[in-house]
């Protein structure tokens, strides 16, 4: 089983970000020739609200495409700014944002979120180990450190928690300003103040890039739309610095991720370990991406969904002890560690 798992996922990876980024080019067309409206219910701003299709080419939230081929919001960091819109709508990071500003009423969001929860609860974070368009560009630029046999940096548990935290923070932050801009008395700022969260995140300079289409790199026009020109090009840096040097530490600061890892915890696909089994080789925490420890550390039978685990499944397969590790789906075993 030794890389097969890693050939698997490489797959999914490459395939995802094909449909997810180029959604708009390979779909679209058809399924507007063929049901003449959106697959799913489309949410609008208000008529005084702003909202991307309102900014022009240039400006940090310029979109390159109006739509995208379907209205909703998978747990993944589905960028808004795919060209010509990609598969999906946006992240949930940004349907939440979008939607505090616009004073959306619920009965509108709950199929979205209703969806969404469902998709969360049944794979977890495998969604950002799998089919992260981002986190797959990100593990583009960690294989060239491995051409180049630099060794990944080694983080203490600390310093992942304080990302954590920090990311808490970044949602904390962008949520209050999202929600500030709605008030009447503050609609003016919306126009600078939109989605603050996506003019810093590195998807919307990024992505773009894969339709040869220019992304908003700068725009200082005033003294707040030259600070989230900054701070996206320092975002932008340490998202490459976090991949090229430390594997998927990027992945602990994500917002994105870090909703997505709420769920990840009673998901349907569980990674199990059965401790009569294992050798203490340390081998699924030298191999693990994120970091993680809990797996090595304890020595009981259980679950080991933790909040951190993209579900990579680096473990399982890196693991030399049959049966010492496994994965799941509501209790139907997939697949297993093992020897050879």
């Amino acid at each position: 089983m030794r890389n097969k798992i890693s050939f698997l996922r490489r797959v999914v990876q490459i395939v995802s970000l094909i449909l997810i980024v180029y959604g708009g080019y390979i779909f679209k067309t058809r399924l507007e020739a063929e049901t003449g409206k959106p697959l799913f219910p489309k949410l609008k701003a208000p008529e005084d609200a702003m909202s991307t299709t309102k900014f022009e080419k240039g400006k940090i939230l310029w979109p390159s495409g109006t739509n995208p081929v379907l209205e909703n919001y998978p747990p993944s960091l589905i960028c808004r700014f795919n060209p010509r819109g990609g598969l999906f709508k946006a992240c949930i990071f940004h349907f939440i944002s979008e939607n505090l500003t616009w004073q959306t009423h619920i009965k509108y969001l709950l199929p979205h979120l209703t969806l969404f929860i469902l998709l969360c609860f049944l794979f977890g974070r495998i969604w950002c180990g799998w089919v992260c368009p981002i986190g797959t560009v990100g593990d583009f630029i960690t294989s060239i450190r491995k051409k180049m046999n630099i060794p990944a940096k080694r983080f203490p548990s600390g310093f992942r928690v304080s990302l954590r935290l920090f990311s808490y923070g970044i949602m904390a932050i962008a949520f209050f300003i999202s929600t500030l801009i709605g008030i009447p008395n503050f609609r003016r700022f919306q126009c600078y103040l939109f989605l603050p969260y996506c003019q810093i995140c590195p998807a919307r300079l990024i992505c773009p890039l894969f339709g040869l289409i220019k992304p908003g790199w700068k725009d200082f026009e005033n003294a707040i739309t030259s600070t989230f020109t900054i701070l996206a090009w320092i975002v932008m840096g340490i998202f490459l610095a976090a991949f090229y040097f430390g594997r998927r530490i990027w992945c602990h600061l994500c917002p994105v991720g870090l909703i997505n890892s709420w769920f990840n915890r009673g998901a349907g696909i569980e990674l199990k370990k059965k401790a009569v089994n294992c050798n203490k080789c340390g081998l699924c925490t030298e191999t693990c991406p994120m970091g993680l420890t809990e797996m090595y550390d304890k020595n009981t039978d259980g679950i080991y969904n933790q909040n951190g685990c993209i579900m990579c499944l680096r473990c399982v397969e890196i693991c030399p002890k049959d049966g010492c590790l496994s994965v799941s789906f509501f209790g139907k075993k997939i697949t297993e560690s093992k020897f050879k």
